[in-house]
């Protein structure tokens, strides 16, 4: 049985069971003139309000706000929380957990209006707003010689990413975004504007590094930004292969567990060629570096001669529209797809269980020929994270070293039974394989099943379950891979 939380049951319980509210009469007197509410009766409702990549779990909305400025966010807040109508806060709208589909009949706080960008090159001090897409910060940055971590899609929200962790390829020699924060602005649950930071609310900036999504709406963000390496430029390397090279190919990753230069990030995805019918797989890899150098670490897989390859210099900001031959990824940032996804945290790679599974994404394929999968692993080097102390942030897995991610897209929602156990089959045998003692995940990838000792460590969830007694008693910020609340203690 899916996780649920009491507090999802009976809000959403409450919210079907109620007589639908009119939104325009409780809320439109409260806001300012720049923000607007659309009803979910509306005409192209869809087309006006910010869409979900997947819509797997659905929450549903009656309606949507949009606020302008902060001060619409607290009256919504307050309002919603008198009125008893649950509420949930869309920035890139990239968020997978099926905790979310626990509100029916609620509000969506579409912050698609705090998308703004403002770079102050003297103080190197980057602020967004809290639906800031990473697409939006390179032009401003990169022509001052700047440089931010971008996770794996341009189009992801940078604060959704934050509250996370951030993991990027750039990790390695820049950090996670969670390292880079300075402060963030938070609409807490009591509709009071706080700012959260090592010396203002550390508790709550602690808490917000890692499992932020429990603790109020990030209306603003700001980040120090790194100087570019090697003068921006990047070595992005493609390489196809055909299925029966996959061992080959994973163990050269897993000869990379151990020792893994800062500046190459892999991206290894297994899947059925469309065209074909056979398993193919393609490898991505970029370096912070020039193409001399990357070429000393890219040996090995041009040693297994590929079907087909390709090594450039880039620019960063070039970095994901050259990945992967430079084919167009429209799935990444897609809206409304339905995409059924499993993730696994792992610290080391098992080239059996990754040929295995392969086999089984090919058997899986053609019994269901509508059902896409992909297979990917996501190799980041963490050497500049771990130099960042553990408990310094809720996040848990400093030294996590991969991310594989199982994805299956497909369009007969009756599929979905077959498809997550599946999935679900396969997410076990990697987290047998991981390298941890018990099931981890990065929370932004996992399902929303796992439960809160897989999303922020078993360890860390006495001081978060009391942080969110403290933050949000009522919670209100529970649709999303909840933080149980626990007794506040004189330590917060």
């Amino acid at each position: 049985m899916f996780f649920r939380t009491l507090w999802q049951k009976t809000m959403a319980a409450t919210a079907v069971a109620a007589a639908a509210p009119d939104v325009n009469q409780l809320f439109g007197p409260y806001l300012s003139s720049g923000a607007s509410i659309i009803l979910a009766s509306d005409a192209n409702y869809t087309a006006r309000v910010t869409q979900r990549w997947s819509n797997f779990a659905a929450p549903s909305y009656i309606a949507t706000i949009k606020p302008a400025i902060v001060d619409d966010v607290q009256n919504i807040v307050k309002i919603a929380s008198s009125s008893g109508i649950p509420f949930l806060v869309t920035g890139g709208g990239h968020g997978v957990s099926i905790q979310m589909e626990g509100l029916q009949g609620g509000i969506q706080v579409d912050l698609s209006n705090f998308n703004n960008v403002q770079f102050n090159q003297s103080t190197e001090l980057l602020t967004v707003g809290g639906a800031t897409k990473f697409a939006q910060l390179i032009d401003p940055i990169y022509e001052y010689g700047y440089q931010f971590p971008i996770g794996t899609a341009s189009c992801v929200g940078v604060v959704g990413a934050t509250l996370g962790a951030g993991v990027s390829a750039n990790q390695g020699y820049m950090g996670l975004l969670i390292d880079l924060l300075e402060e963030a602005q938070v609409v807490t649950s009591t509709g009071d504007v706080v700012t959260a930071s090592r010396s203002e609310n550390p508790d709550l900036f602690w808490a917000l590094r890692g499992a932020g999504a429990n603790f109020g709406i990030v209306t603003s963000a700001t980040y120090t930004v790194p100087r570019t390496t090697n003068n921006g430029n990047v070595t992005n390397a493609s390489f196809m292969y055909l299925g029966s090279q996959a061992l080959d190919v994973y163990e050269y990753l897993a000869s990379l567990d151990d020792s893994m230069s800062p500046f190459l990030a892999l991206n290894v995805v297994g899947l059925v060629d469309p065209s074909s019918g056979q398993v193919a797989l393609i490898v991505n890899a970029n370096f912070a570096g020039p193409v001399s150098v990357a070429r000393r670490y890219l040996a090995p897989l041009e040693a297994l001669k590929p079907l087909r390859s390709e090594i450039l210099n880039v620019a960063w900001p070039d970095v994901l529209s050259t990945a992967y031959f430079g084919v167009p990824d429209t799935k990444a940032c897609g809206r409304n797809q339905h995409v059924n996804m499993r993730s696994i945290a792992a610290r080391r790679t098992d080239p059996q269980v990754a040929v295995q599974f392969l086999a089984e994404v090919d058997r899986f394929s053609k019994a269901n020929p509508n059902v896409t999968t992909t297979f990917m692993i996501h190799r980041f080097p963490n050497q500049k994270v771990l130099q960042v102390a553990d408990g310094s942030s809720s996040y848990p897995y400093r030294d996590l070293k991969m991310h594989i991610q199982l994805e299956s897209e497909y369009d007969d929602t009756t599929k979905d039974d077959i498809v997550s156990k599946f999935l679900e089959a396969a997410r076990q045998n990697f987290t047998a394989a991981s390298g941890y003692d018990e099931p981890a995940v990065y929370v932004n990838f996992a399902h929303g099943h796992e439960g809160p000792a897989a999303w922020y460590g078993a360890g860390n969830l006495d001081r978060l379950g009391r942080l969110k007694q403290k933050w949000d008693p009522q919670g209100l910020f529970s649709f999303y891979d909840v933080v149980p609340k626990v007794s506040s203690s004189p330590e917060l």
